[in-house]
């Protein structure tokens, strides 16, 4: 990449993830400054070829767009609050990759918008080692023009990235939201092959025999969408009342296996709320309606 065309951009926060998102970032001809409340994580990426500011007001400032990436959102607001009073951001944009609550986002937003900077939320839907690649996905919510104007620089980190507005906050809900279904589900998954383990299928061969019921949960998500927008709960393929039935034989096989049942817990509580609403008869996406506040 010519120098004079090169994006540079400010990484605050080298643990795991921020010091992968800098290098990804140095490796794609980047000009990448690097802060950390323990300067010597810094020490690899400056080898590497990256710049250490001294602190973080100085990381902010050097660079049009600055990345934050934290143990949480308060860690990171912490840092930005110590800041001082006097710093502008006009002309900067500040990206939040760090985890953390509404409040905390609603916060920061306003923190950078009182120093006339520009503001964008994001969720990291990967681990470190997936970040640079053509299916990885951040996602963003935030200022539209910021974004807009650092788009190709932020696809470096994840190529398949999704915008969900102007709103700042709307990142945060949406991020925690698919986690809990990435979790869940992976907690389920451990089960069955504790399960699984105890009549001799090693977590390999669970593993090969796992995409049947990963392509059937795709196509269970798909038609629960469907109903739920649709308002059709109707039971003919498989009612509450038939699930729960199911589960319970799922529940004492893993019982008398002495395998955890939590997730199994878990969704067998879902469908009795539903049942004790009068909804046994109906699909099973009727837990949506059931569970929802």
């Amino acid at each position: 990449m010519p120098a004079s065309k090169k994006p540079s951009v400010s990484v605050l926060g080298l643990g795991a993830m921020g010091s992968v998102l800098a290098r990804t970032l140095l490796q794609a001809g980047v000009d990448v400054t690097v802060w950390n409340r323990n300067p010597e994580r810094a020490s690899a990426l400056v080898h590497e070829g990256a710049r250490q500011a001294a602190s973080a007001s100085e990381a902010i400032q050097s660079t049009a767009l600055s990345i934050v990436c934290m143990i949480d959102k308060a860690a990171a607001l912490g840092v930005l609050q110590a800041l001082e009073p006097s710093l502008s951001l006009s002309g900067k944009t500040l990206v939040n990759m760090s985890t953390g609550t509404v409040d905390d986002v609603a916060l920061t937003a306003a923190w950078v918008g009182r120093r006339d900077g520009r503001y964008i939320d994001a969720g990291i839907m990967c681990y470190p080692k997936e970040i640079g690649g053509a299916t990885t996905t951040i996602l963003y919510s935030g200022d539209t023009d910021a974004y807009h104007a650092h788009g190709q620089t932020l696809k470096l980190l994840a190529g398949n990235p999704k915008f969900l507005g102007a709103d700042p906050t709307a990142c945060t809900p949406a991020y925690l939201a698919l986690y809990a279904f990435y979790f869940g589900s992976f907690a389920a998954w451990l089960e069955g092959a504790v399960l699984a383990s105890t009549a001799g299928v090693s977590a390999e061969a669970f593993k090969t025999l796992s995409p049947i019921m990963t392509d059937m949960l795709v196509e269970g998500i798909n038609t629960a969408a469907a109903r739920i927008s649709a308002g059709n709960y109707s039971g003919e393929q498989a009612t509450v009342d038939v699930h729960v039935a199911g589960q319970e034989v799922v529940l004492d096989a893993l019982v008398r296996a002495k395998a955890p049942h939590a997730s199994t817990d878990a969704y067998l509580t879902y469908c009795r709320q539903a049942q004790a609403a009068g909804m046994g008869e109906w699909d099973i996406a009727a837990l949506f309606k059931a569970m929802h506040p």
